[in-house]
């Protein structure tokens, strides 16, 4: 594929690669030459505010030439054929062409890049109480396609006007992949704790007007151990389970046995033996550098390996920083692009992508996984029942398949205790691989 463009940028080097390389498996090449691009017989995409007869127009806005982090004067539509569009069409008229041409009322590229991205994070939006951007300040959420990967359908229909024009190109075909995500905040309720972590437990379930004693004589189940339960369904339907650890020291908001337990030594060994696992970098840790480091210490320590796969506890992640400092530690494969309070797809896809750093204007050497759902988003932020879960749950899988996605699920082994308000949650997870 040639493709036209006034210049050659970082940007729209990286987003060529997101749109054609990766998605639809296009190589190409960009000239900035008209006359040799219109003579080219190559399949060809003209990036320019010039129509031209014969080949894929996308009309090209200033976004992908600019080396500038500003706010964007976004005129987001509902379209018949693309859903939603902005960076609108800019061609004053379009003839009636005598051959195969394609001409898109939008700058698709720029508009993927944007979202991509996630441009709109760079702009000093007002953040929730954990310091995370949120969902209500983005513009799927405010233009409601939240709940769509959009750049997913852009591509898929790009694709479509390609082989249009050029009917013996072949693409990639769009492979649906299920992806089970399980966060290990608490390994355990009772077992490894220390004497301290007992006291905790037990004074503080006596100030909560619910005491709990198990601390000192726990039960011979403890009532977090699900993982056997966690893994029969999907091992025996061949989907991927990745486990992510908590290795923090004791703070307010991580609260998982210590780093340095043999309990939790020996789960991340008997878990790794079959299965894939990951780090979960802690709330403290993700602000302070040297707590990080730390925690990927201890998980090279137990693990005999290195961190290559993340997902950030709370999901808090500032951009571009915590992607800057995953690349420095050797994570490869993100899975922390999510909402705590919303369902949907924080950056309009549910295929993996690299992270663009728009401080640097370079592409990331770490791939982006975006999960959709989350069981305490369905149960404590939205308030969904049991069946209003698994509703939720069969359309958003229903959406990822339909376009060839990552239906990724992020779950917690902790959260099947009916002490604790989740009585019949085992119901909606298994409704997971149904």
């Amino acid at each position: 594929m040639l493709v036209f463009a006034a210049s050659v940028t970082e940007r729209l080097k990286y987003i060529l690669d997101e749109v054609l390389l990766h998605r639809l498996g296009v190589s190409y090449s960009i000239t900035d030459k008209p006359v040799y691009f219109s003579a080219s017989q190559s399949p060809k995409i003209n990036y320019n505010t010039t129509l031209l007869e014969g080949c894929v127009n996308i009309p090209a806005q200033n976004l992908l030439f600019d080396e500038q982090i500003i706010p964007q004067k976004l005129q987001v539509e509902t379209h018949i054929t693309w859903k939603k569009v902005f960076y609108q069409n800019s061609y004053i008229s379009i003839p009636d062409f005598k051959s195969n041409t394609a001409v898109l009322p939008f700058d698709l590229l720029a508009a993927s890049f944007y979202l991509l991205s996630r441009y709109e994070e760079y702009l000093g939006t007002k953040t929730d109480e954990h310091s995370r951007f949120k969902a209500e300040n983005s513009i799927a959420f405010q233009y409601d396609f939240l709940d769509y990967p959009l750049v997913d359908f852009w591509v898929q229909t790009l694709g479509k006007q390609i082989q249009k024009c050029y009917p013996n190109i072949r693409l990639n075909p769009s492979n649906f992949k299920q992806v089970n995500t399980i966060d290990i905040d608490f390994a355990y309720k009772y077992k490894g704790l220390s004497l301290a972590a007992k006291w905790r437990k037990t004074i503080g379930s006596i100030l909560r007007n619910k005491p709990d004693y198990k601390a000192f004589n726990p039960p011979q189940k403890d009532p977090y151990d699900t993982y056997d339960f966690l893994l029969e369904t999907p091992n025996a339907k061949g989907i991927e389970t990745l486990f992510f650890f908590l290795l923090a020291d004791y703070g307010k908001h991580d609260l998982n046995l210590s780093p340095k337990s043999a309990e939790l030594k020996n789960l991340i060994q008997n878990l790794q033996q079959k299965n894939t696992i990951g780090i979960h970098p802690s709330y403290k840790g993700s602000l302070i550098s040297n707590l990080y480091q730390k925690e990927h210490a201890y998980f090279k320590l137990h693990s005999g390996q290195d961190a290559r796969l993340s997902r950030h506890h709370f999901l808090k992640i500032k951009i571009p920083q915590s992607y800057i400092k995953m690349q420095k530690m050797g994570i490869t494969h993100d899975y922390s692009m999510a909402y705590s309070k919303h369902l949907g797809f924080r950056a309009s896809t549910a295929k993996p992508f690299k992270f663009y750093d728009l401080a640097q204007e370079k592409t990331l050497e770490v791939w982006v996984h975006s999960p959709c759902l989350m069981d305490v988003t369905l149960k404590n932020a939205l308030k969904l029942s049991v069946e209003q879960s698994k509703i939720m749950i069969k359309q958003y899988k229903e959406i990822c398949q339909s376009l060839g996605g990552e239906f990724i699920s992020i779950w917690h082994n902790s959260n099947f205790d009916p002490t604790e308000n989740w009585e019949n949650w085992d119901e909606v997870y298994l409704s997971l691989f149904e």
